[in-house]
């Protein structure tokens, strides 16, 4: 067994059993945990005894130093996750699953499970900055036409494959839609509302659609399409 800390900017969720498994509390920034299993999940305790799991993504190492008796010298091993292998852990099939967190309101959200771990820091996010996200729109069923989009979906669209929501958000200063979070109006918006969008834009995964050449500033998603393609042609696939 080893330790480590939580190195996600919005804290982790600590679940009962891997992936889709219930939220047994979320986990702040720097806080530490025994690692109890090594795979894409770990099994953790913390330090109030309450046992899970996490992504492995976003624990890092401790180092562990190991005293070398020969020439009294120290030898230290830091062994630190990288941020971005998420991308190489994710299924090839798409697997629909619905999604509630307490942040997120309006339409149920149904998304891809690889998408899941993005909604759990998204959900941190918007706790941290008191935010309410109304969701609009998440998957979307292949063939079936679209209505009342701000932009025309693209033909890979993320929302085919489940990793994407279309949203407002709401807060104590009110309700932003598409037109209060242009990306011109961006330093008229409350602080709670430039703050969630900026950890959004800093997230490694997350991005705002308000950022696209074709602005879309209710669209969050992980750019699935793009980071990698053959992955989003054979979740497609799996969903025909």
């Amino acid at each position: 067994m080893s330790n480590g800390h939580v190195i996600a900017r919005g804290g982790l969720n600590l679940r009962k059993s891997p992936k889709t498994g219930k939220v047994l509390k979320s986990l702040r920034r720097g806080s530490n945990v025994e690692i109890l299993e090594e795979e894409t999940w770990l099994r953790v305790k913390t330090r109030d005894g309450n046992e899970g799991y996490v992504l492995s993504d976003y624990i890092e190492r401790e180092e562990v130093v190991l005293a070398d008796h020969r020439d009294g010298a120290d030898i230290q091993v830091t062994d630190v996750f990288d941020l971005l292998a998420l991308a190489k852990q994710e299924q090839n099939e798409c697997l629909i699953k619905t999604y509630t967190n307490s942040q997120f309101i309006g339409k149920e959200i149904r998304a891809d499970v690889d998408f899941l771990p993005h909604l759990d820091r998204l959900n941190q996010y918007a706790a941290d900055c008191e935010v309410k996200i109304y969701v609009t729109s998440s998957t979307r069923e292949p063939g079936r036409s679209v209505s009342g989009n701000i932009v025309q979906p693209a033909s890979r669209s993320n929302h085919l494959v489940g990793h994407v929501i279309d949203m407002n958000f709401q807060s104590e200063n009110g309700f932003y839609n598409s037109k209060k979070l242009k990306k011109s109006r961006f330093n008229r918006l409350p602080d709670e509302i430039r703050a969630l969008i900026n950890l959004i834009r800093d997230d490694e995964i997350l991005r705002w659609g308000g950022d696209f050449r074709r602005e879309d500033p209710v669209h969050i998603d992980d750019n699935l399409s793009r980071r990698n393609r053959q992955r989003w042609d054979m979740k497609f696939a799996s969903r025909q």
